[in-house]
């Protein structure tokens, strides 16, 4: 489903659910920049609210960019504002689930020091808690911070990475913020000697103080310069459930690993699929679940091709399925995915780089089954790749259209009971889109040899 129209912007969508479950959606556009917000119905999404402004523009990229973050119909997003050597931290709050939007606030103090990167985490009685990174005068002396609302305004920012890191944070690496009960934690990429590995800090009063800190990655990752890549984690309880990326191992490749909230002793690491090549890179991880329910997305390339893809579990990390592929386009970029989780329903974003747009997608896992469902049927095409013709499982069918890399129509074919005979295609992949006798959409991959 379309977030907004073609041109409207797509950087670094973020994702939060409001009260009736409906998706509430933030990214950011370059010409100009601004940060808009839609909120979806079920078939559709409403117009499009500017929330950054007015006079000044938030920092947006396809890497970094602004937060949101929700408790029922308390919605609230963060954003950092340009030039952002002399600019602050701001957040707005929408009651209403994303409709209408309140003032702009200050996060950071007028304390002279440089803000970047804010992340955002919403405690159970709807008050912000706000992650940054904190420089002093030039960009010296990174460090990660954070502020937590105190009915009026936020408290002065409590020092996360110092004392417990050594050396300085991964300086263009974003964070984030997590809240659950009086737990908080604060995750971020540390630099010291280039060893860019996953630090966290943790909390027990609701992120008044952080006197616990510790590595959650142990990979190792010696790089020279900074990946520009932050973790993500989901927080139930006494379990932190983390994910990143590193390029110490076959590549740069997605990581997940869990960890004590009270002391952040590491309990083993994974990749979430591993086996692949080394030239496939894995990027911009996101989590999101509930107990041992959970879903990871993240951008994957291999040659120029980009695309989104989707693991989850109903028994924890170790129990991650192999990777569906999120998006239905083949040509273009997508790009950097977010993902939420509520009651069996996983929602998710990404941008389409060619199309300047944000996309959004659902996947519902089938409590008699305990498989996932994309509001679709599943498909299985056999054998591929294919050289006279493919036999597509489910159905029936009654058309198929084929779609060739570039997403152009490669030809609408009858298939003769589950068979389709792709002979007279030239060499490559291409992609299915069914109609079953029902109504319903489908679709599949395979390659042409």
């Amino acid at each position: 489903m379309d977030v907004d129209a073609a041109g409207e912007g797509g950087l670094r969508p973020r994702i939060a659910l409001n009260a009736e479950q409906r998706p509430v959606v933030l990214w950011g556009d370059n010409d100009p920049m601004t940060n808009r917000v839609a909120v979806g119905n079920g078939l559709s999404f409403g117009a499009a609210t500017e929330v950054s402004g007015p006079g000044w523009a938030p920092a947006v990229a396809d890497w970094m960019g602004s937060s949101i973050a929700s408790m029922g119909d308390t919605v609230w997003v963060v954003m950092k504002s340009t030039p952002e050597e002399q600019r602050p931290v701001y957040v707005r709050a929408s009651y209403d689930g994303g409709a209408s939007w309140g003032d702009t606030l200050r996060v950071d103090p007028y304390d002279g020091l440089v803000s970047r990167f804010p992340s955002i985490a919403v405690n159970e009685q709807g008050e912000p808690l706000v992650q940054y990174m904190q420089f002093d005068s030039g960009y010296n002396g990174a460090r990660q911070v954070m502020c937590r609302w105190n009915g009026a305004g936020f408290d002065p920012p409590v020092q996360l990475s110092t004392p417990f890191s050594a050396g300085l944070v991964c300086d263009c690496c974003p964070n984030q913020a997590l809240i659950d009960g009086t737990r908080a934690v604060g995750l971020y990429r540390n630099a010291d000697q280039n060893d860019r590995v996953i630090w966290g800090a943790s909390s027990t009063d609701g992120g008044a103080t952080f006197p616990t800190g510790g590595p959650l990655d142990g990979t190792d990752w010696i790089f020279p310069s900074c990946p520009s890549s932050g973790p993500d984690g989901i927080l139930g309880g006494n379990t932190l459930i983390t994910v990143w990326m590193s390029g110490a191992e076959n590549g740069t490749k997605v990581y997940i690993g869990s960890a004590s909230a009270d002391d952040l002793a590491t309990a083993g690491r994974a990749t979430v699929h591993g086996g692949q090549l080394s030239s496939l890179a894995q990027n911009f991880p996101r989590i999101a679940g509930h107990g041992d329910t959970l879903g990871v997305v993240w951008e994957q390339s291999m040659a120029g091709q980009r695309e989104i893809l989707f693991s989850w579990s109903t028994t924890g990390p170790d129990g991650l399925s192999g990777p569906d592929t999120v998006n239905t386009d083949l040509s273009g970029a997508q790009k950097t995915p977010d993902i939420e989780y509520r009651n069996g329903v996983f929602h998710i974003v990404w941008s389409e780089g060619a199309a300047q747009q944000v996309r959004y997608r659902t996947a519902t896992i089938q409590e008699t089954t305990g498989m996932v469902s994309h509001g679709t049927p599943r498909v299985s095409v056999h054998p591929d790749p294919a050289m006279d013709r493919i036999t597509i499982s489910g159905g029936p069918w009654t058309e198929t259209t084929v779609l060739d890399a570039q997403g152009r129509p490669a030809g609408t074919l009858a298939p003769s009971g589950q068979c389709l005979q792709v002979a007279s295609l030239a060499p490559g992949p291409y992609l299915l889109l069914l109609r079953a006798v029902d109504g319903r959409m489908a679709f599949a991959r395979f390659v042409k040899q």
